[in-house]
């Protein structure tokens, strides 16, 4: 009889191929399960370049000119780098005068940026400035150009509404309404360098239709995925028998296609939106305090998107009558296959994955109206992954009996009707706190508003409180590469596994816990605004009466030769 042929009897090249193409988790399993595959891991460099980017929760840029060998040194100065969290001495200082009280600070891709949402009252032109900040680094004793402003003016006729931000495809989506028609919002798809129309948009601009007295009285929340956008439009004031409606709408804007998804009452959602793929978004219930998990889904010209309820994961229970005001601060754009012509402006040959990025939330409670009412404010954060694996598992794939192509087919028709009743009467699968909540996220009591003081980059956050600043890495990689235990003298880090509790106060029901592992870095004497990429760390302080004057600290957390002053 023949013998059976092992995997192992592969050669060796067809190993490396099949092991590259493993996850995190397989690669770990074959390094644990013999010594052969195990030193064939350590001493192939492209598993070696796999296996090290995975754990570090980077993807390659595919740069030209960039081999694995200087991929990994890269990867390994970058690693010890935000493993000692020394920013160091500011190699450069910006001064800026904020007369408007309205600019929004941003860094992103090498980026730091400058947004400025006015309407026509203050007699400037809406807008952004921007500069490259690897252009103030000095290297090798050559003086590169300083950091200079690049000022994009739109129309002073129409007054922002909102933003949606993407460095890496050249985009800036702006939702604002017109002096001469309020009621009607339009989002327009603009090149973030030049501020021109995108060439890939096709000059298309989208409209939307408000109900209501004022355009302050409506909510815009936004977020951008490749070719597309989601945006859920509320409003802040509730009249009594009113018929206004939440309305989530996504766009493919290459295409220039949009569609109502859906249309709910008034009160259902937060103004809060996410993605955490391609098709999965996170929406923010306000009736039940939960979060939902939708799948947005493609069809055809007639019915070009529909959004399905996949599951929904509770949070944990409140006190009847506690108000509640929910936020979001993630700023990794999420990656796609869409591909654009990017700007690129760091000295690194990767970036932080968005695919696993950290997704940071920010809630503010008060129970009852009472002027001296408890007002509590929490954040909790909680990785994409994880709600892709809740989803995964609770999905139920719907069998409707698919049609001819034929738009007067019958059967077609009764495919379409049988799906929306599906969709309308079908009960999703509901997650309780104590299922999904404690081993998947981390939360962490505040004692001021956070909106303002909390950054997020790829997996790590970092949070200014109580005059320091703190630095949370929940990257699983990063996790397992440190040892284990309560602290690391010389570098300052300590992997935190002990469960963190909530007690319940007046808001919450009962006391709860949150046990996601991360690791943390405390840098003292911070107060200052923080904000951050993978490769910038930038501080911003103001000065003079309600912010009227301020300065950017640039700070570098790879190493820098020199400093100056802009």
């Amino acid at each position: 009889m023949a013998a059976t042929a092992s995997f192992l009897d592969l050669p060796t090249e067809v190993i490396i191929l099949i092991v590259s193409q493993l996850p995190l988790q397989g690669v770990v399993a074959c390094k644990r399960l013999c010594r052969r595959l195990r030193s064939l891991i350590d001493r192939s460099q492209l598993l070696q370049y796999h296996f090290r980017a995975m754990c570090s929760g980077v993807e390659d840029l595919y740069l030209p000119g960039v081999s694995s060998h200087e991929f990994l040194r890269s990867l390994g100065e970058w690693e010890m780098a935000w493993q000692k969290f020394d920013i160091g001495e500011r190699f450069a200082r910006h001064r800026y005068q904020n007369i408007l009280w309205t600019v929004e600070h941003i860094v992103q891709n090498g980026h730091v940026v400058a947004m400025r949402l006015v309407d026509s009252s203050w007699h400037t032109a809406p807008g952004w400035s921007y500069a490259d900040i690897s252009r103030v680094l000095l290297q090798g004793g050559e003086s590169h150009q300083a950091l200079s402003w690049t000022d994009i003016q739109l129309d002073t006729a129409i007054s922002p509404k909102g933003y949606v931000l993407d460095v890496s495809q050249d985009l800036v989506a702006m939702v604002f309404y017109r002096d001469a028609l309020w009621r009607r919002l339009e989002i327009q798809f603009l090149r973030f360098s030049t501020g021109q129309p995108h060439d890939l948009a096709s000059g298309v601009t989208f409209g939307i239709e408000l109900n209501c007295k004022s355009p302050s009285q409506c909510e815009i929340a936004m977020e951008v995925m490749g070719p597309y956008l989601i945006l859920i439009v509320s409003y802040k004031s509730r009249v009594r028998l009113s018929r206004r409606h939440q309305r989530i709408l996504f766009a493919e804007w290459t295409k220039g296609r949009m569609r109502c998804v859906r249309h709910v009452r008034d009160g259902t959602y937060f103004p809060v939106i996410a993605f955490v793929s391609k098709d999965l978004i996170v929406l923010a219930r306000k009736r039940d305090f939960a979060l939902e998990i939708c799948e947005i889904t493609e069809g055809d010209d007639d019915l070009p998107f529909t959004l399905r309820t996949v599951c929904i994961l509770k949070l944990p229970s409140l006190h009847p009558n506690t108000r509640v005001r929910f936020h979001t601060r993630n700023r990794t754009p999420f990656a796609s296959n869409f591909s654009t012509p990017a700007l690129h402006s760091n000295r690194l040959p990767f970036r932080s994955s968005p695919s696993d990025a950290i997704l940071g939330f920010e809630i503010s409670l008060q129970r009852g109206r009472r002027p001296g009412s408890e007002l509590r404010r929490v954040a909790f954060w909680v990785h994409h992954s994880a709600l892709r694996k809740y989803a995964a598992e609770t999905a139920r794939p719907l069998r409707i009996p698919r049609g001819p192509r034929s738009p007067h087919s019958i059967r077609r028709l009764v495919s379409r009707l049988v799906t929306r009743i599906s969709h309308t009467f079908t009960t999703p699968p509901v997650l309780h706190w104590s299922t999904w909540g404690p081993q998947s996220t981390r939360w962490r009591e505040c004692s001021d508003d956070l909106r303002d003081r909390q950054t997020l980059a790829g997996m790590r956050c970092a949070v200014v409180h109580q005059g320091s600043l703190t630095l949370m890495d929940f990257s699983p990689g990063r996790l397992a590469m440190l040892p284990s235990q309560d602290s690391d003298e010389k570098s300052g880090l300590k992997v935190v596994e002990t469960p963190t509790t909530i007690n319940a106060g007046r808001c919450f029901l009962r006391d709860f816990t949150s046990k996601l592992p991360y690791v943390e870095c405390t840098k003292e004497e911070i107060r200052n605004r923080v904000l951050m990429d993978d490769e910038w760390v930038l501080q911003i302080e103001e000065e003079g009466l309600f912010g009227w004057e301020g300065y950017i600290d640039f700070h570098s957390i790879l190493p820098t030769e020199n400093s100056c002053e802009v």
